[in-house]
């Protein structure tokens, strides 16, 4: 399969399941808030955040075997593959040790005197020791660039807790510790089902003790260690920033600040679809010499990353608001600015994602954690922080913070790429940012210029308006910045989709003997 063919095959998959995804989410906020209230769901946001940050260091972990194994795999070179496996189980284990005894440590010394808070915080060290050594699995499997495979497993996941946890709520009481151990059973059964799928999709694949190489070792921990660096970053960023606020406001705010960061979140899984198999291509180019393609993989990566968010930035101008008062009610209306704020500063960092990835496939690891350290810890925690001190008000405080972070990083991700692969800025400035930007620029303006001249505001008015824009701005993107070759591969990819939707069929007309 190309390439292209390949990214945008996972692309399309990866994008249905995270559509699919978006129903237990949806349905789970105001479900919890309407039964363990905002402060039970304040406590669960924040646990589960960091779960979540544990996520992001399996997925740094993964990332050294995707690296190694994807350019292994271009070679050829099997047995090299197998060696990295069973090296990244080892590094597994003992990781898994290290993280999950901290946790449980800091389970016991947690000053709770209701032991909530302490219950809650070993139930993490537990299932972190149960899923970060299943990571080696994972990372072979993404190498071979089915990144959907565990899409597909994680919408199975989601919808069988959502099922677990109103069915546990209606038969028994609910609780916040009951919330947190279905959802840590899901996530521990959504990592086992990829080891039987490893094996079945990567022929010839082994993980056994006598195949541990030290140089693979050492190579998968050089990696490693700065991926996890640049996690833990990741993880000051999107959790750091909830036990700040939680501390210093109320588990209230916290709340707010989940609702706030949802649609932010959701879209960043839609993009990392499109982006995440940007990293073993990489590899892949890097290994055989192909810079060139390194250069336009960048380019057009960053021009159709940054088409996508901007197209949901327009959808967003328009519909935030709605969107909150119908999933979480009108109380929650005041939070649409702010969510429409890190909206538009997140689409931007996304845009730039493939940057990260990139770097990460290039083994620019010293790159990537400097990146993310400046934009996901100094700029977001100074301000924020600064802000607190001099009395602002705390949701501005954190909007800004945030904001500013996110505009630093993808901006110092696409050009830490530019010169790590040899591109020129103005490439990057004007066919990665400027055209994308320009026609939502006129696709807005001319939405919103139709909105204002109906003189009525109504969430039937801003729907047709949001479809509008998104339309223009994406035939716009179409129309006037695409290449014919790009024009061209679009077509093959639906006359291939077509192909396969409709292969078995018999043709119209055709009869049992005709033909």
């Amino acid at each position: 399969m190309r390439q292209s063919h390949l990214i945008l095959s996972n692309a399309a998959i990866t994008w249905a399941t995270q559509i699919l995804q978006l129903v237990p989410q949806l349905i789970l906020v105001p479900f919890l808030i309407g039964t363990i209230g905002e402060t039970g769901y304040g406590i669960y946001a924040l646990v589960w955040s960091l779960l979540t940050s544990i996520d992001q260091l399996e997925k740094s972990l993964q990332s050294g075997v995707v690296k190694y194994s994807a350019g292994y795999w271009a070679q050829g070179r099997i047995e090299d593959v197998n060696r990295v496996v069973s090296s990244s189980f080892a590094y597994s284990l003992g990781l898994a040790a290290l993280a999950g005894g901290g946790t449980l440590a800091a389970a016991a010394l947690y000053p709770d005197a209701s032991g909530q808070m302490s219950r809650a915080l070993a139930l993490v060290g537990a299932t972190i020791l149960l899923i970060i050594p299943l990571t080696p699995y994972i990372g072979v499997i993404q190498s071979r660039q089915r990144y959907y495979v565990g899409a597909v497993i994680a919408t199975a996941s989601k919808y069988a807790s959502l099922a677990a946890v109103v069915a546990w709520f209606r038969l028994a009481s609910p609780s916040v510790g009951a919330l947190l151990a279905i959802m840590a059973g899901a996530l521990i059964l959504d990592r086992m089902a990829h080891v039987p799928i490893a094996y079945r999709l990567v022929p010839g694949l082994r993980n056994r003790l006598g195949l541990f190489s030290g140089a693979h070792f050492r190579a998968l921990v050089g990696f490693g260690t700065a991926t996890v660096l640049a996690s833990l970053c990741l993880a000051a960023n999107a959790t750091g920033v909830r036990w700040l606020m939680g501390a210093r406001v109320s588990m209230s705010f916290v709340a707010h600040l989940a609702i706030v960061l949802m649609p932010t979140l959701l879209m960043s899984q839609v993009v990392r679809a499109m982006t995440i198999t940007a990293m073993p291509a990489t590899s892949a180019y890097q290994a055989t010499g192909n810079r060139d393609m390194l250069r336009e993989l960048l380019i057009r990566g960053v021009r159709y990353t940054m088409a996508l968010t901007l197209a949901a930035v327009l959808a967003a101008a328009f519909l935030v608001e709605d969107v909150l008062v119908a999933w979480v009610g009108a109380d929650y209306a005041f939070l649409a600015p702010y969510a429409l704020a890190l909206v538009a500063s997140s689409a931007f960092m996304l845009g730039n994602s493939i940057g990260h990835h990139m770097l990460k496939g290039l083994g620019e690891l010293r790159t990537v954690v400097w990146i993310y350290f400046t934009g996901l810890v100094v700029v977001p925690f100074g301000l924020i922080l600064g802000l607190i001190g001099a009395r602002c008000n705390p949701y501005l405080a954190v909007t800004v913070g945030l904001a500013a972070g996110h505009g630093v990083c993808g901006a110092l991700n696409g050009l830490g790429c530019v010169r790590a692969v040899g591109a020129g800025c103005r490439d990057l400035v004007v066919r990665g940012w400027g055209q994308p930007l320009a026609v939502a620029a006129g696709a807005g303006l001319v939405a919103f210029g139709l909105y204002g001249a109906t003189n009525r505001e109504t969430m039937l008015i801003r729907a047709v308006m949001a479809a509008l824009a998104v339309t223009a701005h994406l035939g716009g993107c179409g129309y006037f910045i695409a290449t014919k070759a790009e024009r061209r591969q679009a077509a093959e990819m639906l006359n291939k989709a077509a192909k396969k939707i409709f292969a078995g069929r018999p043709r119209i007309g055709a009869g049992a003997g005709g033909e």
